[in-house]
Formats: structure tokens, C-alpha cells, sequence
């Protein structure tokens, strides 16, 4: 919030005041300014943060409307995309183009689309301030290295990795951001919001007492599912339905049950001495030939 005691010639924050207050323009509402890390990147005068979008599925074509749509004042530029397969590209650009009404913040032409298993790399050499890493998991301590060599600033989603060698690596090329004085946040956005955040300061307050046991659900029905096709090769069908394959998704419990395990660890305040999980389906059921 503003001092209102303090006079301001503007409303609109720099954009090195935007990164100071953001740890990732990609995480919108959920993450913007509630890190509140000091440190920020400023080039040649410019009030543009340019981003790059790395996986343009589902998620990431929400993070990169959030980002342009932030509301922290800044001006977001979309500059650069990439993704496996180029009709992902396409239609993850046109929902971002019927969403975002300043079509001046959206800046990809055909030089800055890059499709294959290496599109990351040429994202990241189109001269952005920051990445959007939301491609399949499996990908991402490999994208966040190159991200961080290359001295950008990272927003990732979550999972960071899928495996223990990849959360290495994640832990490894974070030390040198940290060197480099870049701004990293991953898509926990459970622990940015109000509501979330008031009730575990009333636990960790005393408000329901000492703490012995916690338990986490995590219900829910299946998702998409992508049919083989033909023509293709048996990476491309695993790439386009990474959800089923662990060494892409890490599965459910890594992708999708880290949100809760992570709240039980933010409300106890480290990690269980003793753990139990219980599934209620050991195998998919039905004709899909996934995982």
C-alpha cells in the first residue's frame, strides 16, 4: 500500500519498481507483490517488461493473461512463445489475443514463435526480462539452467521438477540466481492468498492450539486425455499427454497433491517426522493407453 504521507509523481510504478515488488509479473493477483523481494533488473531506461511464454497449454496461456493483466501497474509485454507443437502456439496466442483489449502488449511475430523440445532456448534469447515456464514439468529444471544463464528473471509453475536428480538441479541453478540477483517464485498461489494466509497465521498464533497430526485430501476425477494419432512419433504422444507418463508429470501426488502437502508444511512449519499416503484408485481403468 501506499504512504499516503508521501507524495508520488505518478501512479504508475517503473517498471524497476514493478520487479521490485514482484517476484514474477506471470503469477497476477496471486503472487504479485507478496514476496517482497528488494532486488530488481532495469535496462536502458525502459518501463516495459518484455516476458517470454515456455509452454503454451492450458496454464500457461493463464499465466501469460495474468502477467499482461497485472495489477500492479506495470507495463507487460508479451514478446516471445514457445511450445513443443506449433497448433499450441497458434491457439494459445489467439485466447491471449481475445483477451487482453491493449493489443500494443502483445508483440510475437513469426521470428519469436519457436516450436520443438529446444523452443525454450530461442524464447530465451529474444531479448525478454523474464520467462513464464509452464510446459510440462519434466522440462523444467533443464529450461529454468538455461533461464537462469542467460540472467533472466523466472516465474515457474509448479512442480518444479519430477524426480530427485531434477529437484537438484532446480536447487542448484537457484543458488546462482540468487548470485545473480534474479527474482524466482513457483505457481504455489495457495500461500498468496488472504485468505489462506490469515487462517495459518491464527493457527501458527495458538488459535487452535498445538498441532500433532495434519491430513490433506485431494479429490478429484480424471483429465483430458489426447488420442494417438498416426502419424505420430511416440515422443510427440507422450509430450501431448505428459500428464500420464512420471518421468513428464511426476503424477498426481508431484503435479497436482504438491499444492496441498505444501500448505501442510507451511501450517506446521517444516516437514513431517512420519508420513502415510492411501490412494483410492492403484491403476487407470479404461481403453487408454496412458501410463
Amino acid at each position: 500500500m501506499n504512504d499516503p504521507s508521501q507524495k508520488s509523481v505518478s501512479n504508475q510504478p517503473s517498471r524497476r519498481e514493478f520487479l521490485k515488488r514482484s517476484s514474477a509479473v506471470a503469477a497476477g493477483a496471486s503472487l504479485a507483490g507478496s514476496l517482497g523481494l528488494a532486488r530488481s533488473a532495469h535496462a536502458a531506461g525502459s518501463d516495459v517488461v518484455k516476458i517470454a511464454l515456455i509452454g503454451c497449454g492450458g496454464r500457461g496461456t493463464g499465466a501469460a493473461i495474468e502477467a499482461l493483466s497485472n495489477k500492479g501497474g506495470a507495463k507487460v509485454k508479451l514478446v516471445a512463445m514457445a511450445d513443443a507443437f506449433r497448433d499450441r502456439v497458434d491457439v494459445c496466442l489467439k485466447s491471449i489475443e481475445s483477451r487482453i483489449t491493449n493489443k500494443e502488449l502483445i508483440d510475437v511475430p513469426e521470428s519469436r514463435k519457436f516450436t520443438d523440445l529446444n523452443c525454450h532456448e530461442g524464447a530465451i534469447a529474444a531479448d525478454v526480462d523474464m520467462v513464464l515456464l509452464c510446459g510440462p514439468p519434466g522440462f523444467r529444471p533443464a529450461q529454468f539452467e538455461a533461464a537462469v544463464k542467460a540472467g533472466k528473471h523466472v516465474f515457474m509453475e509448479k512442480p518444479v521438477a519430477t524426480d530427485g536428480p531434477g529437484v537438484r538441479r532446480i536447487i542448484a541453478a537457484n543458488e546462482e540466481a540468487k548470485k545473480k540477483g534474479l527474482l524466482v517464485a513457483v505457481g504455489h498461489h495457495l500461500r498468496h492468498e488472504d485468505k489462506h494466509r490469515e487462517v495459518v497465521q491464527r493457527i501458527h498464533d495458538g488459535a487452535i492450539g498445538k498441532l500433532s497430526y495434519l491430513r490433506a485430501y485431494f479429490n478429484s476425477a480424471g483429465v483430458w486425455t489426447r488420442p494417438r494419432k498416426p502419424e505420430q512419433t511416440e515422443m510427440q504422444f507422450q509430450v501431448r499427454n505428459w500428464y500420464y507418463f512420471t518421468w513428464l508429470s511426476g503424477d498426481h501426488i508431484v503435479e497436482q497433491h504438491v499444492h496441498d502437502l505444501d500448505v501442510c508444511n507451511w501450517i506446521h512449519g517444516g516437514t513431517p517426522v512420519e508420513a502415510q499416503g492411501a490412494g483410492g484408485r492403484e491403476v487407470r481403468k479404461g481403453k487408454e493407453e496412458y501410463g
